[in-house]
């Protein structure tokens, strides 16, 4: 697959979600414990109109476990957004799963305005019937509880936040993961990954002996990027660039720094670059909920580029489409006319839930710039 490397700039973050949960789980800070909390939901701080909303990763993966879609439930708040994520995530040896934070999460993030919470597990079971899986993972609830609490307090933007709190607070949280999973295996008499690999990545992230985001950028940007960052492509290239090109895109903002960001595919259709997620039901008619949430919040960093830039090439029209494939007859290209929303779904003959969620859909896409979304089957 090409990838095509490109650069944005990102002046204002405006999105209108509305796919949004009916009601929120509220909890109290002073007994606010992450492991038995909703995966999502707000925090309420004690004085009036001051909650924090709050979202939870089980894993630090980006693609596992819809992380983005739960933080999507909580960006129509006009409340300070908080995501807590496990440093370190590891399911034992037996399993491929030992998945450590990257600098692509903290891009999300800061870009975003969503504050990061660093966390580590302490504490799990053993998988019945094995001896190299576990499972039931607990975070430490004090530290993401004090976290919170000095996040509620502070004034600056999230990307003040994260900076502060990863070079401030990653090396010890890291060690502390590292710890819980040796501590679990001794405990549960479970086989774990070999610790050693993570604490000589840790090492790699490091310059004079204290952790740096600059070596974490580079360590944890697969080389892949780095080669695309130096190649060039010309407009010719560009123009005739079909589908099935991942985008690599090197963002900034007004507070500096330099992002990256990955999408599924970028193509050129009618003289526009097409920025697309695409999210496929293998089996029903349209993808989950999850599916399609978190395919939107990749979205909305894109949908807010001011310019899009090639090599140095000027500024490149764009839209950004979310492709929604499954078991359907015909395409529906939304913003649409709702009538033409009612009778796709009839053809299709779809429930009440599924009209809603497209009716909602043409919402979204009608009041956010830039933002298309297509519904098609599987094989278009």
């Amino acid at each position: 697959m090409t990838t095509l490397s490109l650069k944005g700039f990102v002046k204002d973050v405006i999105y209108t979600p509305c796919l949004n949960p009916d009601k929120l789980e509220v909890y109290d800070l002073a007994q606010f414990d992450v492991n038995k909390a909703h995966a999502y939901g707000l925090i309420n701080l004690g004085t009036s109109r001051n909650n924090l909303a709050f979202s939870k990763w089980v894993s630090p993966k980006r693609t596992r476990t819809y992380p983005f879609a739960r933080i999507y439930n909580t960006y129509h708040l006009n409340t300070k957004k908080v995501t807590i994520i496990p440093i370190i995530k590891d399911e034992g040896a037996g399993t491929q799963n030992n998945d450590r934070i990257n600098f692509i999460t903290f891009s999300w993030m800061n870009l975003l305005n969503i504050y990061i919470i660093l966390a580590w597990y302490e504490d799990a079971e053993k998988k019945p019937g094995t001896i190299d899986r576990i499972t039931n993972q607990i975070l430490n609830v004090e530290s993401v509880r004090e976290k919170l609490t000095e996040v509620s307090r502070y004034q600056m933007s999230a990307l003040h936040w994260n900076t502060t709190h990863f070079e401030r607070d990653f090396e010890p949280i890291y060690l502390n993961a590292v710890a819980g999973y040796e501590k679990i295996s001794e405990e549960q008499s479970v086989l774990v990954h070999n610790p050693q690999a993570h604490l000589d990545a840790l090492e790699k992230f490091k310059v004079d002996g204290h952790f740096s985001l600059t070596f974490l950028k580079e360590v944890s940007l697969p080389r892949s990027y780095a080669a695309t960052r130096s190649e060039s492509l010309t407009t010719h290239e560009l123009e005739s660039l079909g589908g099935n090109a991942k985008g690599i895109f090197s963002i900034s903002n007004y507070l500096g720094g330099e992002y990256y960001l990955t999408a599924d595919e970028v193509y050129w259709e009618n003289n526009q670059l097409v920025i697309q997620e695409s999210k496929n039901s293998s089996t029903g008619k349209l993808p989950s909920k999850d599916d399609i949430k978190d395919g939107l919040f990749k979205l909305i960093l894109f949908a807010n580029m001011e310019e899009v830039t090639v090599d140095e090439r000027g500024n490149i029209q764009f839209i950004t489409r979310l492709k929604l494939t499954g078991d359907l007859m015909g395409s529906l290209f939304l913003p649409c006319a709702t009538e033409d929303i009612l009778n796709f779904c009839a053809k299709n003959r779809l429930t009440q839930t599924h009209q809603k969620s497209l009716i909602l859909l043409n919402q979204e896409a009608s009041k956010n710039n830039k933002l298309q979304i297509w519904i098609t089957h599987h094989h278009a």
